[in-house]
Protein backbone atom coordinates (compact mmCIF):
# COMPACT_ATOMS: atom_id res chain seq x y z
CA UNK A 1 0.00 0.00 0.00
CA UNK A 2 1.76 3.14 -1.20
CA UNK A 3 1.63 6.56 0.40
CA UNK A 4 -1.78 8.26 0.24
CA UNK A 5 -0.71 11.90 0.18
CA UNK A 6 3.02 11.88 0.86
CA UNK A 7 4.95 15.03 1.58
CA UNK A 8 8.75 15.04 1.62
CA UNK A 9 11.07 17.31 3.60
CA UNK A 10 14.75 17.35 4.45
CA UNK A 11 15.56 15.78 7.81
CA UNK A 12 16.65 19.04 9.42
CA UNK A 13 15.26 20.87 12.43
CA UNK A 14 14.43 23.92 10.28
CA UNK A 15 12.51 21.87 7.69
CA UNK A 16 10.66 19.95 10.37
CA UNK A 17 9.57 23.07 12.26
CA UNK A 18 8.54 24.95 9.12
CA UNK A 19 6.94 22.15 7.07
CA UNK A 20 5.70 19.35 9.36
CA UNK A 21 2.46 20.04 11.22
CA UNK A 22 1.93 19.04 14.86
CA UNK A 23 -0.70 16.54 13.71
CA UNK A 24 -1.40 12.82 13.80
CA UNK A 25 0.28 10.80 11.07
CA UNK A 26 2.91 8.36 9.84
CA UNK A 27 6.43 9.00 8.62
CA UNK A 28 9.49 7.33 7.18
CA UNK A 29 13.13 8.37 7.24
CA UNK A 30 15.09 7.53 4.12
CA UNK A 31 18.56 7.84 2.70
CA UNK A 32 18.07 8.28 -1.04
CA UNK A 33 15.69 5.49 -1.98
CA UNK A 34 16.45 3.27 1.05
CA UNK A 35 14.01 3.53 3.91
CA UNK A 36 15.65 3.29 7.32
CA UNK A 37 12.77 3.88 9.71
CA UNK A 38 8.97 3.94 9.67
CA UNK A 39 7.00 5.41 12.53
CA UNK A 40 3.81 7.04 13.69
CA UNK A 41 2.90 9.73 16.16
CA UNK A 42 0.00 11.80 17.40
CA UNK A 43 2.32 14.82 16.91
CA UNK A 44 4.58 14.36 13.88
CA UNK A 45 6.54 17.58 14.43
CA UNK A 46 7.43 16.74 18.04
CA UNK A 47 8.37 13.13 17.23
CA UNK A 48 10.57 14.13 14.27
CA UNK A 49 12.27 16.87 16.27
CA UNK A 50 13.10 14.27 18.94
CA UNK A 51 14.66 12.06 16.26
CA UNK A 52 16.55 14.98 14.69
CA UNK A 53 17.96 15.92 18.10
CA UNK A 54 19.20 12.34 18.56
CA UNK A 55 21.28 12.50 15.38
CA UNK A 56 24.77 13.88 15.52
CA UNK A 57 26.02 16.14 12.74
CA UNK A 58 24.56 16.90 9.33
CA UNK A 59 22.82 14.18 7.36
CA UNK A 60 21.54 13.67 3.82
CA UNK A 61 18.33 12.06 5.09
CA UNK A 62 14.78 12.93 4.09
CA UNK A 63 11.40 12.42 5.70
CA UNK A 64 8.28 11.24 3.90
CA UNK A 65 5.07 11.72 5.86
CA UNK A 66 1.32 11.75 5.58
CA UNK A 67 -1.37 12.87 7.95
CA UNK A 68 -3.86 10.28 9.12
CA UNK A 69 -6.38 9.89 11.94
CA UNK A 70 -5.21 8.44 15.21
CA UNK A 71 -7.25 5.26 14.81
CA UNK A 72 -5.52 4.48 11.47
CA UNK A 73 -1.89 5.26 12.38
CA UNK A 74 -0.83 1.81 13.59
CA UNK A 75 -2.31 0.08 10.54
CA UNK A 76 -0.70 2.59 8.15
CA UNK A 77 2.67 2.29 9.91
CA UNK A 78 2.56 -1.49 9.70
CA UNK A 79 1.64 -1.57 6.02
CA UNK A 80 4.29 1.03 5.12
CA UNK A 81 6.86 -0.93 7.14
CA UNK A 82 6.05 -4.13 5.28
CA UNK A 83 6.24 -2.38 1.92
CA UNK A 84 9.31 -0.19 2.38
CA UNK A 85 11.46 -1.87 5.01
CA UNK A 86 10.96 -5.45 3.86
CA UNK A 87 12.13 -4.52 0.35
CA UNK A 88 15.44 -3.18 1.60
CA UNK A 89 16.12 -5.62 4.44
CA UNK A 90 14.01 -8.55 5.62
CA UNK A 91 15.17 -8.17 9.25
CA UNK A 92 12.74 -5.56 10.54
CA UNK A 93 12.40 -5.03 14.25
CA UNK A 94 10.24 -2.89 16.50
CA UNK A 95 12.74 -0.84 18.44
CA UNK A 96 10.66 1.82 20.15
CA UNK A 97 6.93 2.29 20.58
CA UNK A 98 5.54 3.62 17.31
CA UNK A 99 8.68 2.84 15.28
CA UNK A 100 9.92 0.10 12.97
CA UNK A 101 13.51 0.20 11.75
CA UNK A 102 15.92 -1.94 9.80
CA UNK A 103 18.09 -4.19 11.93
CA UNK A 104 21.30 -2.41 12.92
CA UNK A 105 20.12 1.13 12.13
CA UNK A 106 20.81 3.57 14.94
CA UNK A 107 22.91 1.16 16.96
CA UNK A 108 26.52 1.76 17.85
CA UNK A 109 29.17 -0.75 18.78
Amino acid sequence: MAWHSRRTVAFTRIAIVSEVPPSSGVFAVRDGTSYLLVGESWNLRARLLDLANALEGPTELHIDFELCPEDQRETRKNSLSLEYLADSDPAVVSALPGLHLREGVGRTA
